[in-house]
């Protein structure tokens, strides 16, 4: 056989091949897709910075007076209240101290007393020049030094009835109480042995920083009272909600920030000082804006663009994101009565043919974001 006609056969296949794969690739169906149309509300976009919670007050326990402590009337790591006795230091010898004031002072009564009483008696004779002027004018020195004397030790015992009542050490605030850093039986001084501390955390507050941009939303954000969400460090859990109550006089000339602290009621005691949370604090508000779910939403060599339908053909549209929050994305550059092709098909192109698939589902978008 000649080549020829065997070459004419073989091209003869190759095509009738080509031809039927072209025809099978000119048959494939349509992609089934849904349409979503973006909901319009009110949005507000909150950021999150990180803080330090610390506590409301910190009480640094330390005895007014000196002696043997007696007793630790409380359970470390516990929630105590203000005026409950925390230690109780021997007060053996502040009572002793107490007893000889009185007694002192009872001692200087009876002798102011007396001279009281030698002034009214020598009165009428000096009048009458029975005694010498002198002579009254001493005994009525001696009775006024006697009252001098009686004032002098009422304060003695003044004094030592404070240093007996500092032998019980009472809380000055409520709080959560620390470790006992003395057990009993030890000898502490006055005004420098430290016992324990007690943090006030219900109410607690956050520290933390934002950029000088923000100052405005802040200042806004504490004007108007704003709750503003405590998350967890990753931002992923709310804790609490607390509102701004401090705004630094200054910003930082070296890192452009200005300090702030949030107050918040921490009633269930989830936040814990020198924990690290998120402030979820707001920055910008739009009205009537537009919001798809994040994955209706691609990023394309021209920026961020959505899937609509053309002429039963996949177009994509450009848009901008203002911000994404959860699972939404806030956008703009679409009419709100656009439809947007949600979910998306693997295979979705820009011109790939699609076909709708039931109803317009809208009402499936959920939402998860935060709207004001």
């Amino acid at each position: 056989m000649s080549r020829y006609p065997l070459i004419l056969l073989l091209s003869a296949t190759v095509m009738g091949l080509a031809g039927c794969q072209g025809k099978a690739r000119h048959e494939i169906p349509p992609l089934q897709v849904e349409l979503v149309s973006p909901r319009v509300q009110n949005m507000t976009h909150y950021v999150g910075y990180l803080g330090t919670v610390t506590p409301m007050q910190t009480a640094t326990i330390i005895p007014q007076t000196s002696g043997l402590l007696q007793r630790v009337t409380f359970t470390q790591g516990t929630m105590v209240s203000k005026g409950q006795i925390l230690f109780t230091i021997d007060p053996a010898q502040t009572r002793a101290a107490l007893a000889q004031a009185q007694a002192k002072l009872a001692a200087d009564q009876a002798t102011a007393y007396y001279n009281h009483n030698l002034v009214e008696q020598d009165r009428p004779l000096a009048e009458k020049d029975f005694i010498t002027r002198q002579s009254f004018d001493q005994a009525v020195s001696q009775a006024q030094a006697a009252s001098a004397q009686v004032a002098e030790d009422q304060a003695a015992v003044q004094q030592a009835r404070i240093n007996l009542s500092y032998t019980q050490i009472v809380a000055p605030i409520s709080g959560r109480i620390g470790l006992a850093l003395v057990k009993a039986g030890n000898l502490v001084v006055a005004n420098q042995t430290q016992l324990t501390t007690i943090n006030q955390i219900s109410p607690i507050t956050i520290n933390f920083s934002v950029p000088q941009a923000e100052l405005d939303a802040a200042r806004q954000a504490q004007q108007q009272g704003t709750l503003l969400p405590i998350t967890n460090e990753n931002g992923g859990h709310t804790l609490d909600q607390g509102k701004l109550t401090f705004i630094d006089n200054t910003v930082s000339a070296n890192t452009a920030t200005v300090n702030l602290q949030a107050t918040v009621p921490n009633t269930d005691l989830k936040l814990w000082p020198g924990q690290y949370v998120q402030v979820q604090m707001p920055v910008q508000h739009v009205e009537n804006a537009l919001v798809l779910p994040v994955g209706a939403v691609q990023q394309g060599s021209s920026g961020p663009f959505v899937y609509a339908i053309d002429q039963g053909k996949a177009s994509d549209k450009s848009v901008q994101v203002l911000w994404e929050t959860g699972a939404q994305a806030v956008i703009s550059g679409i009419p709100s009565t656009a439809q947007v092709i949600y979910p998306l098909p693997a295979r979705i192109y820009p011109g790939a043919a699609v076909q709708v698939l039931g109803k317009d589902s809208s009402h499936r978008h959920t939402h998860s974001g935060k709207a004001s």
